[in-house]
């Protein structure tokens, strides 16, 4: 199905397709109901100004003639766009769009963009924006975790221990190393004191994150509960985040017989060679000992952050210039001498959105964001849930055998009772037998099948406001009405004009009649393509016509490659430059041939035979282009009949080559003001 671009793009394809004529008046210009003057009138409806300019700013400069004025342009596009919608008004009155298979078609449409749409709009676009904003920034970071027990009173009690630690490293009792080394369960705490390096948006859970953006440098944050525990979230620096760079490197690797002091000696001695003007790429070739790299001058590519080995990282990223060189660096695989080569230059937020929607897809919080937006939609209808009446229900459950209880007695006396409403939409005990019955459950399931009862509520109501989406998102009904238009149109112009038109074998034999000279061949090079798949057997085709074989001949003596459908012989027409192997045939003199060519996955030889003289075409050559013209006449006549049966009317003298309103963000599909009924 059409992407929403595609659909505009269509829809503007569409209303520029035919042309059609205007009635201009010298009267003062009647207003419309927006204040804006009318540009056009048929039947009941007038076009104003101001919808005019919309529709114009809806096609995005899809199909633009640039060789028009502005002026000329938005003119042709009213003339345009009038017979469009006289063309869908037309499909309407004809029955088109309560046919089973368009009213499928579109709601088939509907489904696969609604969904998308909305899930962007609502749910990505502000998780997108905050993780642009974000990894614009790292932060190095360091926590003490304290882990949860499943018990749910034991929340108030972490938290107590989680606030008292804290309060002793503000204080100054104990550093935040300290606490960590003492007092984290998190297992790596011991060794590495708490600090877990460097992060930015997207890197580890949402709340984590947003603690760690959102506590200053070197202090500590307020206890915050992620589902690994409840954490106390301490930066330790903060800087402007590189997303990549290019460096090269010098590697002279440590062994029980190269020291470490050695191995820094060679590589502090290759430096000062550099500094005095050496070349890197050249040194790299011949002294380091990374095979992979060294053999490319030391280039190690295009890397970020959570690539490399720590030390060998935080010296490349230290780095601020191309050019810049490292001190002697030491890591597991012996001592590094490196060169910084690029920075990449941070994405537009255009470019990282595609990338950036991906990863917000396959983060948590696009779930915790979706299930708020359900929230939100409740609050805007309208809406009740009544957690007490589940939790009763629930817990009447036995906890021991809750799935099997549930998959045989369902919710008992509670089933057919209501527990939630989502405006006038009500939801039973008993929709959430088959959804606990597929359910894996943990040591405590009481809890998590409430949970599970909240959240089917929550995406009850997503889905209802998807369901709705025209009445709450003018800029989706617009784009919605677009392509439901367009199928109409492209259904009626089917049986109106084009298969007609195409049908029509004495009109498009009086059109060609009527116009003697329209459709001529240009001067042409008539050649022979030989095509095979191998190198081997053009080069004996080759070696056959450069001993005077005619190419037919050439071709007829490699029978057995013909029978096996090895090789192939063409004959080929060419006017002009092509852009292709085509080309070689422009430059051979009659009996020539080209070398051999790659084309695609084949190969081909040319052999020029002749040069043809301009000539007329005959009806069956020139047929395509017949057709596609006697179409354009047939679409004429019909447009001027359409005018005729709505009494349409442009006022092209109203239209300034500027915008002259100040548009409101896109309203809905309607760009046609009605004054009555359909």
């Amino acid at each position: 199905m059409p992407t929403p671009r595609l659909v505009l793009f269509t829809f503007a394809a569409a209303i520029l397709a035919g042309c059609g004529g205007s009635r201009p008046s010298t009267e003062p210009a009647p207003l419309g109901p927006d204040g804006t003057p009318i540009v056009a009138t048929w039947s009941a409806d007038t076009l104003t100004l101001a919808a005019l300019d919309a529709a114009y700013a809806a096609t995005d400069g899809a199909v633009v003639d640039t060789t028009q004025t502005p002026l000329a342009r938005r003119q042709d596009f009213l003339e345009r766009y009038v017979d469009f919608q006289l063309k869908v008004l037309a499909a309407r009155q004809a029955g088109y769009a309560d046919d089973s298979s368009y009213v499928a078609e579109v709601a088939e449409y509907r489904d696969q963009l609604a969904g998308p749409y909305f899930t962007d709009r609502r749910i990505l676009d502000a998780i997108i924006e905050d993780l642009y904003s974000k990894q614009a920034e790292q932060i190095a970071v360091s926590h003490v975790l304290f882990l949860l027990s499943p018990a749910e009173r034991d929340t108030a009690a972490v938290y107590a221990r989680a606030n008292a630690l804290r309060d002793s490293i503000l204080a100054g009792q104990i550093s935040f190393g300290d606490a960590a080394a003492q007092y984290s369960e998190d297992p790596s705490a011991a060794s590495n004191r708490g600090d877990i390096g460097w992060i930015t948006g997207g890197r580890t859970v949402l709340a984590f994150e947003d603690a760690a953006y959102d506590t200053p440098v070197g202090e500590v944050s307020e206890p915050v509960r992620t589902r690994f525990g409840v954490h106390l979230v301490h930066p330790t620096a903060r800087e402007a985040n590189r997303p990549e760079i290019r460096a090269s490197h010098i590697l002279i690797r440590t062994s029980d017989e190269v020291s470490v002091d050695s191995a820094r000696g060679v590589i502090a001695s290759l430096r000062e060679r550099v500094l005095a003007g050496e070349d890197f790429a050249e040194l790299a070739q011949e002294y380091s000992e990374d095979p992979g790299s060294g053999a490319r001058g030391g280039d190690l590519g295009m890397f970020g952050r959570g690539r490399m080995v720590p030390p060998f990282e935080e010296a490349a990223f230290a780095l601020q210039t191309p050019g810049d060189l490292s001190e002697p660096v030491e890591s597991r695989f012996g001592v590094h001498l490196i060169q910084l080569t690029e920075v990449a230059e941070r994405p537009t937020y255009e470019e990282a959105y595609p990338e950036l929607r991906s990863l917000a897809l396959r983060l948590p919080r696009s779930a915790v964001r979706r299930q708020a937006v359900g929230r939100e939609y409740i609050d805007e209808v309208g809406g009740s849930y009544d957690e007490a009446l589940v939790r009763e229900a629930v817990e009447q459950v036995p906890s021991d055998s809750l799935v099997a209880f549930v998959r045989a007695e369902g919710f008992g006396t509670y089933n057919d009772q209501t527990f939630a409403t989502v405006g006038d939409s009500t939801y039973q005990f008993s929709e959430l037998v088959p959804v606990v019955s597929r359910m894996r459950f943990g040591p405590h399931p009481a809890g998590e099948v409430i949970e599970t009862f909240r959240a089917y509520v929550d995406e009850k109501a997503v889905e209802l406001a998807i369901s709705r989406l025209e009445d709450r998102d003018p800029e989706f009904a617009r784009v919605f009405r677009s392509y439901a238009d367009g199928v109409l149109l492209f259904r009626i112009a089917e049986d109106s004009v084009w298969t007609p038109a195409k049908e029509d074998t004495a009109g498009l034999r009086a059109y060609f009649d009527a116009h003697p000279g329209e459709f001529r061949w240009p001067e042409r090079r008539r050649a022979f393509a030989f095509r095979a798949a191998s190198d081997s057997l053009l080069r004996a085709v080759a070696a056959d016509l450069d001993a005077g074989m005619s190419a037919p001949e050439a071709f007829r003596a490699r029978q057995a490659e013909i029978d096996a459908n090895r090789i192939r012989l063409d004959t080929v027409f060419v006017a002009d430059s092509t852009g292709s192997t085509l080309d070689a045939v422009l430059s051979l003199q009659v009996g020539d041939r080209s070398e051999v060519a790659l084309e695609r996955a084949q190969r081909v030889l040319y052999v020029l035979d002749g040069i043809e003289a301009p000539r007329d075409k005959t009806f069956q050559e020139a047929r395509a282009e017949i057709i596609t013209r006697y179409q354009d006449q047939v679409e004429d006549e019909w447009e001027a009949r359409l005018r005729a049966r709505y009494d349409a009317e442009t006022y092209p003298e109203r239209v300034p080559a500027q915008s002259s309103v100040t548009l409101p963000e896109p309203e809905g599909a309607p760009t046609v003001i009605s004054n009555g009924a359909r």
